[in-house]
């Protein structure tokens, strides 16, 4: 059905008003997820709406949209040394295999940025119905101001602006779909000076309203804040007494917990040719309040520029790779480590290093002064880890004892939840891969602001193991580093920065910007043979390792998941604890992977099955129609709906009722074209009852009949 040239500037009119609203949507949900590309996602709304405008085929609609998401996912995660296809293919294997599995929260990137897109036109597909079909935006209206007031009140989002110009737009589209909706029930011809005549005082009188509400004085709150009722009701209130300390890099960490807000200062900008986690110390005595590090194991030394480091962490045996730094602040003296750095250009004055052996914090010198450079560059060769050897080797002995240090009031129960968790794994990695998994499956939550600080006789990880269940990186971090230690796996605690805001792409090089809320602490553990390796515990970041499959499958760059050993193929061994769990409590685990190309199989009958729907819709939507409007004709009050249903169901067979052409018109034409009289006597019927108002006569069966008939008579 194509639309008239003034039906589609009426249309774009609407749309751009939806699109303003949309925009509204998607600043809170960017802001508070620290989610990038703000403006491609815009464009995507924009397409999608553009593309409503225009009667074109679903499939060319949908190629259009499915383009442009792939296009999107491909520029901003594509690594560089795979094709697009072979990235597509192997994300969709990989994320596949995730599903089956059940364990939705490994699924990658990629596939959560291609799950928000759908959303994005799932929710455009129901604004456009609600628009052009039923003419109102009322749940529209509702849901969005319901979704920035809930916002504004339980997060940290400012919705004040975003909830005026979402009511004064509201408003507007209301109007003019209000206006819209009489013009058609009176059949009065699309004149834009009637239009402009009726519209324009509501949209001044909206505007004038708006700046008057705007403007004026407001009361003070009547009702007292709900969030601190709402947190208490719900169990996660924290201690009124509580201090709310700011995100950031800090130096002393004996004591953990509490709540912190967030920092949105930009610290570093950073050119990187890999995404990963910058490194500045680590810690290893746990107090069972937070972290100290050893003092007889901390020595300075003074390094030459050209002077090798000699930090714990091997480089690996790839090319060197150059990573540039520019320090916005000035705020931290410290120089950040990429994983496997070899050396460092300050660019400048700088005469030295300072080098802690036993943090392995590095300072940089002007003769015996610490000055932090302006910027500088650091040269890395990524370290890689062979999966063979990370599935044999099965102990972590050969570092350093301090490594396995924990207070000795732990409670015994930390140590029984580390054995539990790793009791079916066998090497070191699994094992540490086992502990990394165990938050995302069970049920603990990432907080920043209803965190505890343990009380005098508590333990900060078993407080965070058995009772809060909910914290940030440092508790995840440290449960972790114990949990290891416990099970005689040594491990330490890591500070430094997470990867950051990725911004920009050029020739190879990704810029991130680094902020304070990037701050951030995660773990490594040592593995004799292979040396320290990191692991992320904290739900929500993923800290990239390079691990060498040296095994005959493909698998993704970065692991998610542990491994489990098959004859065929590996596959996550995270079904491998899925099974044991099932077999262990009394009952029969199924294998999925066994049965994936079946399952497969039935995705594709279902797709198609869906696609043969939509293309058959012809033939069941007039009786779809029928079951869902057939009781709006017992009552004159809904008639009128009912007939607005059946002229729906003409236009779908090409049947639509012209601008200039009365109903009594249309309906001659429409008995010409199904060779009956059936239209003529409805309409009839429909006239007097409108317009003369002539209830009693009417035959409700009669009427219902022909209703009926017509609208059977569309199918096909």
């Amino acid at each position: 059905m194509r639309r008239s040239t003034a039906e589609k500037v009426e249309l774009a009119i609407f749309y751009f008003v939806v699109f303003l609203i949309l925009r509204e949507w998607l600043v809170p949900v960017m802001e508070l997820t620290n989610t990038g590309y703000f403006t491609q996602f815009v464009l995507f709304i924009g397409i999608c709406l553009i593309l409503g405008i225009y009667s074109l085929p679903f499939i060319i609609n949908w190629l259009v949209k499915l383009a442009y998401i792939t296009w999107f996912i491909v520029s901003v995660y594509k690594d560089e040394a795979l094709t697009t296809m072979q990235f597509l293919s192997e994300e969709l294997k990989y994320n596949l295999d995730i599903l089956l599995a059940g364990e939705w929260i490994y699924v990658s990137d990629p596939f959560r940025t291609s799950l928000f897109f759908i959303l994005i036109w799932m929710l455009i597909y129901l604004i456009q119905h609600w628009v052009s079909v039923r003419y109102s935006i009322y749940y529209f209206l509702v849901l969005t101001v319901f979704f920035i007031g809930t916002l504004d009140t339980f997060t940290e989002y400012d919705g004040t602006t975003a909830i005026i110009k979402v009511m004064l737009l509201g408003l507007v589209l209301t109007s003019l779909l209000f206006i819209k909706r009489l013009m058609q029930a009176a059949e009065m011809q699309k004149d834009w000076m009637n239009y402009l005549k009726y519209a324009t005082p509501i949209i001044i009188f909206v505007m004038m309203a708006g700046i008057v509400a705007t403007l004026m004085p407001k009361a003070e709150p009547q009702w007292s804040d709900p969030v601190p009722y709402v947190k208490s009701i719900a169990g996660i209130g924290g201690n009124g007494s509580q201090s709310v300390a700011t995100v950031g890099y800090g130096e002393n960490d004996e004591q953990l917990g509490g709540p912190f807000a967030g920092d949105n200062t930009i610290i570093y900008e950073i050119k990187t040719p890999i995404r990963q986690y910058w490194r500045v110390e680590t810690k290893d005595v746990y107090t069972s309040k937070g972290w100290e590090q050893s003092s007889d194991e901390s020595v300075q030394y003074t390094l030459l520029l050209s002077d090798p480091l000699s930090l714990s962490i091997e480089p690996g045996n790839e090319d060197p790779q150059s990573v540039e730094v520019q320090a916005i602040s000035e705020e931290y003296l410290f120089l950040l480590q990429a994983y496997g750095v070899t050396s460092y250009d300050l660019n400048g004055m700088h005469t030295g290093l300072q080098y802690n052996t036993g943090n392995e914090k590095i300072l940089p010198l002007i003769n015996s002064d610490v000055i932090a450079p302006a910027s500088y560059e650091m040269t890395f060769q990524q370290p890689e880890y062979s999966y063979v050897a990370l599935k044999e080797t099965l102990s972590s002995t050969e570092s350093n004892p301090r490594y396995l240090q924990l207070p000795a009031n732990l409670p015994q129960r930390v140590t029984d939840l580390a054995h539990e968790i790793t009791e079916m794994y066998d090497s070191v990695y699994d094992k540490a891969r086992a502990i990394e998994g165990y938050f995302a499956r069970s049920g603990f939550q990432y907080d920043t602001k209803n965190v505890q600080v343990p009380s005098a006789d508590q333990d900060y990880v078993d407080q965070f193991l058995f009772e809060t269940r909910l914290g940030y990186c440092d508790n995840f971090s440290t449960s972790m580093v114990v949990m290891l230690r416990s099970i005689g796996i040594q491990a330490r605690w890591v500070k430094g920065f997470s990867s950051g805001e990725r911004i920009g792409a050029q020739d190879g090089t990704f810029t991130y910007q680094v902020t304070n809320n990037d701050a951030h602490s995660w773990v490594e553990a040592y593995i004799d043979g292979i040396g320290w390796m990191p692991f992320e515990p904290t739900i929500g970041f993923s800290n990239p390792m390079n691990i060498n499959y040296d095994v005959d499958f493909e698998a993704p760059e970065e692991e998610q998941l542990p491994e489990m050993e098959e004859p065929e193929a590996p596959k996550p061994e995270l079904e491998e604890q899925d099974t044991t769990k099932q077999s262990t409590n009394g009952t029969s685990g199924i294998d999925w992977s066994k049965y994936k190309w079946v399952l497969y199989g039935l995705l594709a009958l279902v797709v198609i099955g869906l696609i043969i729907a939509w293309r058959k819709r012809g033939k069941w939507q007039p009786k779809l129609a029928v079951q869902m409007n057939r009781s709006k004709l017992e009552k004159a009050a809904t008639f009128e709906e009912a007939y607005f249903v059946l002229l729906k169901q003409l236009e779908r067979i090409h049947l639509k009722r012209g601008q200039d052409e009365t109903l009594q018109q249309f309906a001659i034409r429409v008995d010409r074209q199904l060779d009956t009289t059936k239209m003529s006597e409805l309409t009839a019927f429909y006239e007097r009852l409108i317009y003369a108002k002539k209830t009693d006569q009417m035959n409700t069966a009669e009427m219902k009949e022909i209703w009926e008939y017509l609208i059977n008579r569309t199918s096909g």
